[in-house]
């Protein structure tokens, strides 16, 4: 028997989710935060969704900005996503104080995090309203990788690298490689 939940104010059973870092930047001011509320929306074109909420800097900025990086950290970078996350850039400049090394985007003026091992450089095609939270749709105009992270077909080897998961609550977790399987039906 399952027990029935109503009140949803920790609304957080779907985790794990890959931690995303996303990034803009008006004028020299850059700002990041972890979102863990994001995916792929499309392949043709190719999209991307972030879920950002109204109060955070970084709303401000990508709607200023109309573009966002969207950054995925490995294990061993935990703390700088916790720093991310819990830290307002309203307050701080985290890039700054935490010493974030970043590389310029190809397509866009937002850098990416030189610690991810992916990251897309996304121009704002789409906001929608969802409840609390802001669905920003970028379109994808590039992807920078660490080639050594991914297979032929651009799959994530879990051997090379450990993405960094969310479970919720500010605890975090990767995976196992060892249950790695590709199964064919």
């Amino acid at each position: 028997m399952k027990k029935v939940i109503t009140d949803l104010r920790t609304f957080q059973y779907f985790y794990p989710y890959t931690v995303a870092v996303v990034g803009a930047q008006v004028k020299d001011r850059a700002n990041f935060m972890s979102c863990a509320w994001h995916t792929a929306l499309s392949f043709d074109p190719p999209l991307f969704g972030i879920l950002v909420a109204k109060k955070r800097r970084t709303y401000d900025l990508i709607s200023e900005a109309k573009e966002f990086t969207v950054n995925f950290l490995v294990q061993e970078d935990v703390a700088l996503s916790a720093q991310m996350g819990r830290i307002s850039g309203h307050d701080r400049d985290k890039v700054k104080e935490f010493q974030v090394e970043l590389s310029p985007a190809v397509h866009i003026r937002t850098p990416v995090l030189d610690a991810a091992y992916a990251a897309f450089e996304c121009r704002l095609r789409d906001i929608y309203s969802c409840g609390d939270h802001e669905l920003f749709v970028g379109e994808v105009l590039a992807v920078q990788v660490r080639e050594e992270c991914f297979d032929r077909q651009g799959v994530l080897d879990p051997r090379q690298v450990k993405p960094l998961l969310y479970l919720g609550s500010d605890f975090y977790i990767t995976v196992d490689p060892d249950t790695l399987e590709h199964k064919l039906p």
